[in-house]
């Protein structure tokens, strides 16, 4: 970070005063675990103090005082809830599994939209979580067990290679990134190269959990960071390589900046939630479509790994 300070940085892309105003106010948020207590039942019950956010009936604000460690209470020991910031929530609500659905999350743990998608699907059909090291997996069971997730298998591949082909109807890659929207820290361990070196991994990634889709299955992309190099330009790389796949629109109503034309007018169909959008974290998400002719062959990726 020798010529290009944070700040100049990220006002490429948000305006940083009120995005860094607004994270450093950011609000706290749980969702109600369904599959364990349902609302009316739940809110005769806790004491915690909350009001309703208008994008999700089961997602709600923390109203207690400023420090409140809800990951201390009971009623997160017993699983009735899951903290997790408001973008966070709503990527679960983009992938939009059906209990019917065979899904796969590629990067699961430690299990908040995986937990979330087991309570979409009912607790029905088949969820497979992945995630690469065992103590990732080890953090993603204890979410399961605290959560009583039941329609679920856990395994672990490395992300870059998953070796599945045609096995899903919906993929999420929520990969991991170099976290700049969600950190206290992110002005101190910014830099540039960091999200370039990070970025060939995530489109191996992405190109390995396109190939896990099936034809005429959806996969969600998304991280908790801002740079392009991590986002549009990761899904680009796949869209420039693989014909069959297509960027489409994300009808979910919520406040956000449309994603950055730079890679091509249809990128405008990515959103950008920067923390004033939702008193919350930073997020980038994008949903692709794999055309229901996509013929019985893998992806071809390049042979840099489509570095930039």
């Amino acid at each position: 970070m020798d010529q290009v300070s944070f700040k100049d940085w990220i006002s490429t892309y948000c305006d940083h005063d009120k995005c860094a105003a607004a994270f450093s106010d950011r609000k706290q948020f749980f969702r109600v675990n369904t599959i364990k207590m349902d609302l009316a039942k739940f809110s005769g019950i806790t004491k915690l103090k909350y009001a309703a956010t208008p994008y999700y009936d089961m997602a709600f604000e923390l109203t207690e005082p400023h420090g409140y460690e809800i990951g201390r209470t009971w009623e997160y020991f017993l699983g009735y809830i899951y903290p997790q910031s408001l973008p966070s929530i709503l990527v679960s609500l983009i992938v939009d599994p059906k209990p019917e659905d065979e899904v796969l999350d590629v990067a699961a743990a430690p299990g908040s939209k995986f937990s979330h998608m087991a309570m979409l699907m009912g607790n029905k059909g088949t969820l497979v979580g992945n995630d690469i090291k065992r103590e990732k997996t080890s953090a993603l069971f204890a979410t399961i067990n605290r959560m009583n997730v039941l329609n679920s298998i856990v395994t672990e591949r490395d992300g870059s290679r998953l070796d599945w082909f045609s096995r899903f109807d919906k993929v999420l890659l929520d990969a991991p990134c170099t976290a700049l929207g969600s950190g206290e820290s992110a002005p101190e361990r910014w830099e540039l190269e960091h999200s370039q070196k990070i970025s060939v991994l995530q489109k191996k990634m992405l190109f390995s959990s396109y190939d896990a889709l099936r034809p005429g299955g959806t996969l969600v992309y998304s991280t908790c960071t801002y740079a392009k190099e991590e986002n549009e330009e990761v899904v680009a790389n796949l869209l420039q390589n693989v014909p069959t796949a297509k960027l489409e629109d994300i009808t979910l109503d919520f406040p956000h900046e449309k994603g950055l034309s730079d890679y091509g007018e249809e990128f405008r169909k990515c959103r950008r939630v920067y923390p004033f959008h939702l008193q919350s974290e930073g997020f980038f998400m994008a949903k692709i479509k794999k055309s229901e002719d996509t013929p019985e062959t893998k992806s071809v990726l390049p042979k840099d790994g489509g570095a930039a």
